[in-house]
């Protein structure tokens, strides 16, 4: 996705919604793999203009779980003159090699990503649940953008993912309200069930269900969070807010939020 909106117009919430509705159509009107395979060879790379008035804060917040958020900065176009086509080519051609730039820095990102969600999916911070977790996966998000938008070595970027201070229980990450958040082994059991379009979810559902900052993860993957008797029991979910009964003794909770 290449989200231009004009070098000096801000960016709006209704810009952002009407482009999140865009990509979700395009996506699914992929064909109609199983549950399993899903998105499962899709790449989503959300690629914008880094706005001197902060407004490409309202894309991060709309894109910025389910996409790779790379911007390109337009600082130096502003004063550009913009008033003969030969004026406005250069400034085209700027852009064009701005985002070429930003896109192969992206697809190293993915593919650090990828290693990430499918080769340590036990031990990475980047699947974590943003609403059940808390403001700790806020710490998560930044890391992840700041490599995007500093071009980081992405050797680096995961070393970094390692010392985000996040708060654990033994080896365990540990949200707000106390939930510890215990991933199965490979071999262990795996019963999330990922929705699919059409059975009652919002599409953000379906795609973070199956995309973490651009790159797919098992849709079957989920966290074991024990709870005691006194332990709170409403979880936002991953459209709606979810209560669970007394008798359960543990939620599962996948990265989209989706809790059963």
């Amino acid at each position: 996705m290449l989200s231009a909106y004009g070098l000096h117009l801000p960016y709006t919430m209704d810009y952002a919604t009407e482009v999140y509705g865009k990509i979700a159509s395009k996506l699914k009107g992929h064909q109609r793999p199983s549950r399993e395979t899903l998105l499962a060879d899709t790449n989503l790379i959300a690629l914008f203009l880094q706005k001197p008035c902060e407004s490409h804060r309202v894309l991060l917040d709309m894109f910025g779980v389910e996409a790779l958020a790379t911007p390109m900065s337009v600082s130096n176009l502003h004063d550009m003159p913009m008033e003969t086509r030969s004026q406005r080519g250069q400034v085209v051609g700027k852009l064009i090699r701005n985002a070429r730039q930003a896109i192969r820095h992206a697809r190293k990102m993915l593919r650090a990503v990828h290693d990430e969600l499918n080769c340590r999916e036990n031990k990475t911070c980047l699947l974590l649940p943003p609403k059940t977790f808390g403001s700790g996966f806020r710490r998560v998000q930044q890391r992840v953008w700041t490599a995007a938008a500093e071009r980081q070595d992405t050797s680096s970027f995961v070393e970094s993912l390692k010392s985000l201070h996040i708060a654990k229980r033994e080896r365990h990450y540990a949200g707000q309200r106390g939930l510890v958040f215990k991933s199965p082994s490979k071999a262990g059991p795996r019963h999330g069930l990922p929705p699919v379009w059409g059975d009652g979810h919002e599409p953000s559902c379906v795609i973070r269900g199956r995309l973490r900052f651009g790159a797919p993860y098992g849709p079957r993957f989920h966290y074991d969070c024990e709870m005691r008797r006194d332990s709170h029991r409403q979880f936002p979910g991953c459209h709606e807010p979810i209560r669970l009964p007394r008798s359960r003794s543990h939620a599962n909770c996948a990265p989209n939020d989706g809790v059963r």
